[in-house]
């Protein structure tokens, strides 16, 4: 099982406040694999601002985290030790992005915002797994990345066999800069072995959403509904050639704007909308349907946990548990319809207490990257549990 002081560790990685306390080298020996580590998924988006009126729609289903100064320091702060980091490289800015979206922060600036905290957390090691690497015709983005990492003395890990079978010290040994103090580990395979996620098995299961909604048909107007409205938000995004159940993430920018204006026109129908006829379930702990979402995340957290390192493939030595909701387009749309974010379900759903709960009652025979949304969402649950 999870080895006790290692959970200690972990429950206090995963707690907003109060400030965390270093980790120790006695957990050096722990194999990379086992040792239990916070890892924000698409940590960039946390520099967008929903309070855009033109794009807050769009954005609220685009950022998966908050930071309260705009910085990256902001999730090590809350917790966060590794990074989902998906660079951009367009008209020779090289920033960030999630899918279509452009985060218009530098990667220099964000790697500037992490070194410096981890400057004054020199025994903390941290890992960022830099991929989905995306270039216009100004530039290749791998290569403008690694310049950035090279510069700052940072020891870029090219190939996963270079993971295989190392320990937390070893990790560290790698991250060590002779330029200056802190641990700060970028993974960004471009030779040998670069399987997965960086090097880190997502272990993705685009089912598991906060909102459960109708069979979608080809053309859900034909198909029997509770009121006459119902299907109405559905027939524009059908209209538009956007398939409901498709994956939100892979919508270019113009379909989800596309969606988010279907949105509003059911919102401003002269007919209230019926949200009761459009979904079967939700995630926000105060829903009387909450154990079917729960349920099957909680499935999904104890296949991954129970395979351990081995995750079926022999090129990815990390592996995520993904304890985030994915989000279909559909399930965007019932989400938007109760002006709800990807942010605000995590914050309702209490799932990140939740997966904090069950790891201090030893659920899990295995953890290596637990990887959340809204990392800074504190509550009652992971402020008890950081004092554990």
């Amino acid at each position: 099982f999870f080895p006790f002081p290692m959970k200690l560790a972990f429950l206090a990685l995963l707690a907003s406040a109060p400030p965390i306390a270093a980790a120790s080298s006695k957990h050096d020996a722990i194999p990379l694999d086992q040792y239990g580590m916070i890892m924000v998924h698409d940590a960039a988006s946390g520099y967008l601002d929903t309070s855009n009126i033109i794009t807050n729609e769009v954005y609220d289903w685009t950022r998966t985290q908050t930071m309260p100064n705009k910085s990256a320091a902001d999730l090590l702060t809350c917790g966060a030790r590794s990074f989902d980091w998906r660079p951009s490289y367009k008209e020779t800015k090289l920033q960030a992005h999630h899918g279509d979206v452009t985060i218009e922060h530098d990667f220099s600036d964000s790697l500037d915002e992490i070194l410096g905290w981890a400057a004054s957390h020199p025994e903390e090691l941290v890992i960022m797994h830099v991929w989905d690497c995306i270039s216009d015709d100004s530039g290749d983005c791998t290569t403008e990345a690694l310049k950035q990492l090279n510069s700052r003395g940072l020891n870029v890990v090219d190939d996963c066999n270079k993971l295989m079978n190392i320990t937390v010290g070893d990790a560290k040994a790698l991250a060590k800069n002779p330029t200056s103090p802190g641990l700060v580990l970028p993974i960004m395979p471009t030779t040998g072995n670069s399987g997965g996620q960086a090097c880190s098995a997502e272990n993705y299961d685009a089912s598991i959403a906060c909102w459960g909604t109708k069979s979608f048909t080809s053309r859900t107007r034909s198909a029997p509904t509770a009121t006459a409205t119902a299907p109405t938000v559905f027939d524009c995004i059908e209209d538009s050639n956007i398939d409901p159940n498709a994956p939100y993430k892979t919508l270019s920018s113009p379909q989800k704007t596309a969606v988010s204006a279907c949105v509003e026109k059911y919102q401003d129908a002269p007919a209230p909308p019926n949200l009761q006829a459009l979904f079967t379930y939700s995630c926000w702990d105060d829903s009387s349907s909450k154990s079917t979402p729960v349920d099957q995340m909680t499935a999904y957290m104890d296949k991954v946990s129970q395979a351990g390192p081995d995750q079926g493939s022999s090129n990815t030595p990390l592996y995520q548990i993904q304890a985030l909701w994915e989000e279909s387009t559909a399930s965007v749309v019932i989400g938007e319809l109760h002006l709800s974010s990807l942010v605000e379900d995590e914050a309702k759903s209490k799932l990140n207490a939740l997966t904090a709960s069950y790891i201090n009652a030893d659920r899990f025979p295995n953890l290596n990257y637990v990887e959340v949304n809204n990392v800074c969402d504190g509550g009652p649950e992971l402020l008890a549990l950081s004092t554990f």
